[in-house]
């Protein structure tokens, strides 16, 4: 009984340990991410539209012989697919039916093991567009008006959102070292967010590159009265002051002196100015890149009786 009594321990110690991994108790644990899908309600307005982001994966853990688990992948396990079409579920519980296990592998758990959902109404309704040029025209240029078609968009998204959004906006469109002139663009608009979609969309930009002008108001400039043949009545000018304002180069604008602005009124030699008379007032030739508005832009010629 007691020959070999050592090898027959050993022999024993051996098919003990055997049949516990074959048992089950010499399992391992590994865990891989498997990749999550949801099929959702078709993208109708006034269906519902999930708000929540979900993960593009999720934690699968499993116990197996080595053997068994350490060559899965979750790829070859995956993907766990979960079905939303009704729109209303407010959690999805990630448990072991939403898996198909090769043999000798159990399962253990999903981490998360849950997902909360947030749900909104889907809506549709029409967007302003507003165009953005940028960038650094040429010289003593500057970026004018700016249109657009069409001027509206029809958006659709998560009512929530789509409330809280009053205009869209093109993607940016570089005027950099243009000159003066009109300029057209086709482009898209700003990449969605907050679940709004615009479709493909493309819109007409377009805008103008003018000059640069600056602008100065000179006050109680005299008006000269001018035409009056030799020997007529002398005409009072009611104002006599009027002010001017130009526009034009601000480096023209910088230079100019009151002096040089002159309002006139002129008097045809063929009228007899006889009562109170209204008369346009001007102002003599300015330089080139320079125009002047003349507040008020008449005053009144009143004849005056010789003393």
């Amino acid at each position: 009984m007691f020959e070999n009594f050592g090898y027959k321990v050993a022999s024993l110690a051996i098919s003990v340990t055997l049949f516990m991994v074959f048992r089950g108790v010499g399992a391992v644990q590994r865990s891989v991410d498997v990749p999550i899908t949801a099929v959702l309600p078709a993208a109708h307005a006034g269906n519902a539209v999930l708000l929540t982001p979900l993960p593009e994966r999720v934690r699968l853990t499993v116990r197996g012989t080595p053997s068994v688990v350490v060559p899965l992948r979750g790829e070859e396990m995956g993907p766990v697919q979960v079905d939303l079409r009704d729109g209303r579920r407010r959690r999805i519980d990630l448990d072991r039916s939403l898996m198909t296990l090769p043999a000798g592998v159990e399962f253990v758990g999903f981490d998360p093991p849950s997902i909360d959902l947030r749900w909104d109404a889907l809506v549709a309704r029409s967007i302003a567009v507003r165009a953005s040029v940028v960038g650094s025209t040429a010289p003593r240029t500057r970026i004018g008006a700016v249109f657009v078609e069409p001027e509206r968009v029809r958006a659709r998204g998560p009512s929530q959102a789509l409330e809280a959004q009053e205009v869209v906006h093109t993607v940016a469109v570089d005027a950099s070292g243009l000159s003066p002139g009109r300029y057209e663009r086709r482009v898209s608009l700003e990449a969605p967010r907050n679940g709004i979609d615009f479709g493909s969309v493309q819109v007409r930009v377009t805008f103008e590159v003018t000059p640069l002008l600056g602008e100065r108001r000179f006050e109680r400039l005299p008006v000269t009265v001018r035409g009056l043949p030799r020997g007529a009545v002398h005409l009072d000018v009611r104002p006599p002051f009027v002010a001017v304002v130009v526009t034009g180069d601000p480096e023209l604008l910088a230079d100019l002196l009151p002096s040089q602005i002159v309002p006139v009124v002129g008097v045809p030699e063929a009228i007899t100015i006889r009562g109170a008379t209204e008369a346009r007032v001007q102002t003599l030739t300015l330089r080139e890149g320079l125009t002047a508005v003349v507040e008020p832009t008449e005053v009144l010629l009143v004849p005056m009786r010789a003393p």
